[in-house]
């Protein structure tokens, strides 16, 4: 029997890679045809990507945390040749894993490593789900480096991230319970103007459709900025309702917006309701690139960095897009 050839790139320092990863290396070893790569930074990544594309193994999976994962994804998109790159696994080995909540094995990291498994136990078949997704190329940051990734966020979401990391994460939850509990305290503390979540960011923003028609806003105090590839958000959240066919989804909520308590349940859904208004402070785009100026930081799949001042455009790009394969 014929096997596709394939590469395992994991993280062993991710979230839940700290408990797994002996028992995955042990297991994956049992398997000729996969080459498994352990890369403990992105400097042990990106050497080694170069000669996996010149390998071009039919297959990469990645088992890695939501940073991980982007940035593998931005590496195989520098270094892959177009029109041959590889079906992507993921497997949720870090502790928020929003990515693999989209296009993952599984959510859990121990049903997904126990479906990847069997699936290679079956000889690994190429026929399984497969979903495309773009991912977001990040340019403008104050560091002057190129990121990658597949969420982000600004405004509140930088709030919510450091009470993640000080009050939860801290702590060892992980999965999407935690993130159900940071949500919770941080649409408490907004609907209580709490200023330790509700710190509005000046962004001016250009979107540019899929079509190549541009949309502009001025700068404005925004509560709440979100932009994603992803179809699916922890939790089954889906915050984007533009009609438009472009790859990103981006959704912003105003400082001040209107009905705020009675809006925002509608805003997670996607289906806004009569509240949900661009008059009351509430709008959502789909865009091929989007430009902000802004003063401030910026959360890409949970990497915080600076952006340039608003002076400088931080110019977000839709790149690919990579496919996907979810093994039944």
């Amino acid at each position: 029997m014929t096997h596709p050839n394939i590469c395992v790139i994991s993280n062993p320092t991710s979230g839940n890679n700290r408990k797994w990863q002996t028992r995955i290396e042990e297991r994956l070893a049992r398997y000729d045809h996969v080459r498994h790569h352990v890369t403990r930074s992105p400097q042990e990544a990106e050497a080694l990507v170069p000669d996996l594309a010149a390998m071009q193994p039919d297959v990469v999976v990645i088992n890695g945390g939501d940073g991980t994962i982007a940035a593998a994804l931005g590496m195989i998109l520098d270094h892959w040749v177009p029109d041959r790159l590889p079906l992507i696994i993921v497997l949720p080995g870090g502790t928020a894993n929003m990515t693999a909540g989209d296009i993952g094995t599984a959510s859990s990291h121990r049903r997904a490593l126990k479906r990847f498994f069997a699936w290679l136990d079956r000889g690994a078949p190429l026929d399984g789900d497969i979903r495309e997704r773009h991912i977001m190329r990040v340019d403008g940051a104050a560091d002057g480096q190129v990121r990658y990734g597949m969420f982000m966020g600004t405004g509140a979401i930088m709030q919510a991230t450091k009470f993640a990391h000080s009050e939860v994460h801290s702590r060892g939850l992980g999965g999407e319970i935690s993130l159900g509990m940071i949500l919770i305290r941080s649409v408490w503390g907004l609907i209580r103007q709490d200023p330790k979540f509700y710190q509005p960011t000046h962004v001016r923003m250009r979107m540019t459709g899929a079509g190549g028609a541009q949309v502009s806003r001025d700068e404005a105090p925004m509560l709440i900025l979100v932009a994603s590839t992803l179809e699916r958000l922890f939790l089954g959240i889906r915050p984007f309702w533009s009609s438009e066919k472009a790859p990103i989804g981006l959704t912003t909520i105003r400082g001040g917006a209107a009905r705020f308590a009675r809006a925002f349940p509608s805003v997670l859904r996607g289906h806004p309701n009569r509240h949900v208004t661009a008059e009351n402070g509430y709008e959502s785009f789909r865009a091929g690139q989007i430009a902000l100026r802004f003063e401030g930081e910026l959360n890409l799949d949970g990497e915080l960095f600076a952006s340039s001042g608003p002076d400088v455009p931080l110019v977000i790009t839709a790149e690919g897009p990579l496919r996907f394969l979810r093994p039944r």
